[in-house]
């Protein structure tokens, strides 16, 4: 199995995005069912990490991205080794490629 680890702008987009259903939603438990999901998911991808597709930018990236789409977000990682590096947890709906553009600057 592949060892996980969440750099920390994957775990301030995560922090990000629970506070936003706890307070702004009003649902906490949804958080909290939001956050077992990515657990699971994660989870499965350890045992066969290139299952997820590559992501396609539309400008050149360092990284090459496999994603894996949870609910309403996207979540991007690198498989490196025997290591499992994920970047960003992204909701599906934003501007992606300027997001993880952004990021690699």
């Amino acid at each position: 199995m592949y060892k996980v680890r969440y750099l920390p702008l994957a775990l301030d987009d995560l922090r990000d995005i629970v506070r936003y259903i706890t307070y702004t939603l009003e649902a906490p438990r949804s958080a909290e069912n939001f956050l077992a999901k990515i657990d699971k998911e994660v989870l499965k991808i350890t045992s066969n990490p290139y299952r997820c597709h590559l992501y396609t930018s539309p400008e050149k990236l360092k990284h090459e991205y496999r994603i894996l789409h949870i609910d309403n977000y996207s979540l991007f990682y690198v498989v490196e080794k025997e290591k499992i590096e994920i970047h960003r947890v992204i909701y599906s709906h934003r501007d992606i490629s300027r997001i993880l553009g952004e990021k690699e600057r």
